[in-house]
């Protein structure tokens, strides 16, 4: 297995990991539940660490593709920019979690305002995430790349269309 096939094998997990505890926390914040909201920050603790795997791998798989024909080399610099951002975004978060995790067993009263700064946190790290994601589908996906045209215009769909 290549350092290219792990990061790509690994690379969905920290973003809809934290798609996932973000609803989870969000979900046992609203309802009151400390399972729940344990589980999830238990899970943002789980995807800071994988976001530090894929991150580690990613530089090696940029070795490995960026001499592919189709691959943008720009593409994939703005990827390893905003990579890092990621997982500074999703450690920084799943730190906050194991913190919260921690201070939640000794002071249950507190424990909700912690879990709640470590909510706003993992919001800005979807987005982030999402972001990342985004600039990494556009390494090898050329139909990302381009920008969409209208239906009927002259360079859409339908261009070669006449009334008659």
């Amino acid at each position: 297995m290549t350092a290219a096939h792990l990061h790509l094998a690994l690379n969905h997990i920290p973003v809809f990991g934290t798609l996932l505890g973000t609803v989870l926390l969000a979900y046992g914040l609203w309802q009151r539940q400390e399972p729940v909201r344990d589980v999830s920050l238990g899970l943002l603790v789980g995807v800071g660490a994988v976001a530090v795997a894929v991150y580690w791998t990613g530089e090696p798989a940029e070795e490995i593709v960026e001499g592919v024909a189709g691959v943008s080399h720009d593409a994939i610099e703005a990827h390893e920019a905003w990579g890092w951002y990621a997982v500074l975004a999703s450690t920084g978060t799943g730190v906050a979690s194991l913190g919260a995790l921690l201070y939640g067993r000794s002071r249950r009263t507190l424990a909700r305002w912690a879990a709640q700064l470590v909510l706003v946190l993992s919001l800005l790290t979807t987005g982030v995430m999402a972001y990342t994601a985004n600039l990494g589908g556009k390494v090898h996906h050329p139909e990302l790349r381009a920008a969409p045209t209208a239906v009927g215009t002259p360079d859409g769909p339908g261009a070669d269309v006449h009334d008659e």
